[in-house]
């Protein structure tokens, strides 16, 4: 079988792999009969050779080769026509692909293809003096006629990742609030080695019942995030009662004074980004890429920019400063900082 995958996600490519690898028999043999190659130093004669090569006391070779079509792809669109050294090599890998053994896997790991051009679409070779004109398919032809097969490994988007938070969950039978998953994907974010291994500790620590977002609160580091979104919401709202409360979470987390006006500094720098972005219109995800941060703090950014004009902001922003001034003269700085909360929070 020859394997395609495409816009690879490095922990599902690993978790693939894998899979592939346990069809070799056990680990020793699945090392034995595993070929990876350096896209650079390969050639086309090489890979197939590789390829065609016999396993070693067990059923099945799997060839891995990392990055090597979007290599020849692009050499393919810096030729400057179809009788290349790089067409005649496509022509040569296209036209073998279909014809290598079972007992081999061929696996091409890629972070993009593009699917306008010639590896992708197919393309002619002129006659030669012995050989007549003749197409050659491309990729996507290969896959429509199943002699590849393609395999999407993109990481999933905002949208989709509490669902493959919770299909993770359910294929390890932990059981998950709605509200856990969501939190979990709004502050570790799309890094999903690390959600595994939140999972796999969040199920240690409940011990068979449901994880809550109490327990996600509790464990997982990236929700400190959380804390300082509770912070400025009381901040925005001049709350005085709802901030002195989430600054006494964020202390018995054991974060120190200068650590707060670092993130208080920065979920106001945001918003300030955030309320100028608004002003082109777009959805939190459509903002959150123009200014480079996650979803869910931009779409906390939009709900409580709204409760500042511009010049109120730069006016928060001076209070920081000056908070940071005075912690760093000689001033107590837990004082300060509860100085700061009383200040922001004046109706």
């Amino acid at each position: 079988m020859v394997y395609l995958f495409l816009n690879c996600d490095e922990y599902l490519t690993a978790q693939r792999l894998a899979v592939l690898k346990a069809t070799l028999g056990d680990a020793e043999m699945a090392s034995l009969n595993t070929v990876e190659l350096e896209a650079a130093r390969t050639s086309v004669s090489e890979l197939l050779g590789h390829a065609s090569m016999m396993p070693f006391l067990a059923p099945k070779r799997l060839v891995l080769v990392r990055g090597f079509l979007e290599r020849l792809d692009q050499r393919l669109g810096a030729s400057k026509n179809a009788d290349s050294a790089a067409h005649q090599e496509a022509a040569q890998l296209l036209s073998a692909l279909p014809t290598l053994p079972d007992s081999c896997d061929l696996l091409f790991t890629e972070s993009a293809l593009d699917k306008r051009r010639a590896l992708w679409k197919g393309f002619s070779l002129p006659a030669t003096e012995k050989l007549p004109a003749r197409k050659i398919a491309g990729v996507d032809e290969l896959i429509k006629a199943r002699q590849i097969s393609l395999e999407e490994l993109a990481t999933p988007d905002a949208k989709a990742l509490p669902g493959w938070i919770q299909g993770r969950a359910k294929a390890k039978q932990i059981a998950i609030d709605g509200r856990a998953v969501q939190m979990l994907a709004d502050f570790v974010g799309p890094h999903l080695r690390q959600l595994e291994n939140e999972l796999e500790k969040l199920a240690l620590y409940a011990l068979g019942r449901a994880i809550t977002p109490a327990d996600v609160k509790l464990l997982v580091s990236d929700v400190s995030e959380a804390l300082i979104w509770d912070l400025t919401d009381a901040l925005s709202q001049r709350n005085g009662r709802g901030a002195m409360q989430a600054l006494y979470d964020l202390r018995r987390g054991d974060m120190n004074p200068f650590q707060l006006l670092t993130m208080i500094s920065r979920q106001v720098r945001i918003m300030i980004k955030v309320k100028e972005a608004m002003r082109r219109g777009g959805d939190e995800y459509a903002i959150a890429e123009q200014i480079g941060e996650k979803p869910y703090p931009v779409k906390k950014a939009m709900s409580q920019a709204t409760k500042y004009s511009a010049s109120e902001l730069d006016q928060v922003m001076e209070h920081l400063l000056e908070a940071d001034y005075a912690m760093k003269t000689g001033a107590d700085v837990e004082t300060q900082i509860d100085l700061l909360v009383a200040e922001l929070t004046k109706k």
